[in-house]
């Protein structure tokens, strides 16, 4: 990687740190962890900024390495307690379509996390509050990100993404009690 290489992506790069920061603190809960967990995201991101198609979201393409590189940090402690509790559930998570899909975060922003049922809920959202999801909940923009993206007020975008919410809520009751989440955590969830 050429000198104008590196500060192209360091320039780029900048902006996010808060809140790929922020997306770390969310998922480690420490500090330090989510330190760490940003700083060797960075160095994948480093690595593959080959990969990145210019005119992307720097900010989501980002996120995605950030999570993906947290499920990998925490794959063999996850094994070990699910396999325990849920096989099923193992078999799901560390399906090898998924595994291969980690490797290319840019493309398949979302599939990697969610099942077949959530996509199903997902596709069932009026496309107005499918966008709204996938811009804030699976690509990580900021509220006024989405609404400057979808060229329309902030407040909508807040209440599209509060309906689409409870409307996905809804339509995976079902699916969450099957999985082995109670009533009581749906309802918290509310």
């Amino acid at each position: 990687m050429t000198a104008a290489t590196a500060t192209e992506f360091t320039v780029l790069v900048a902006p996010h740190m808060p809140r790929l920061f922020r997306l770390g603190m969310r998922l480690t809960r420490q500090p330090s962890e989510a330190s760490d967990l940003v700083q060797e995201a960075l160095t994948r991101a480093w690595a593959n900024w080959d990969r990145f198609e210019a005119g992307g979201s720097v900010g989501a393409y980002l996120a995605r390495i950030v999570v993906n590189t947290f499920i990998s940090r925490h794959r063999h402690a996850r094994v070990v307690n699910a396999a325990a509790a849920r096989s099923d559930l193992v078999d799901h998570l560390f399906d090898r379509g998924r595994m291969q899909e980690a490797h290319a975060p840019e493309g398949c922003w979302h599939s990697s996390l969610l099942s077949d049922e959530v996509h199903d809920a997902l596709d069932a959202l009026p496309s107005h509050y499918r966008e709204v999801v996938e811009l804030v909940d699976l690509q990580g923009q900021a509220y006024k990100e989405a609404a400057d993206e979808l060229e329309i007020p902030l407040g909508t975008v807040m209440s599209r993404l509060h309906r689409a919410r409870r409307l996905m809520r809804d339509r995976l009751a079902g699916y969450a009690s099957s999985m082995g989440y109670g009533d009581g955590m749906v309802a918290a969830a509310a």
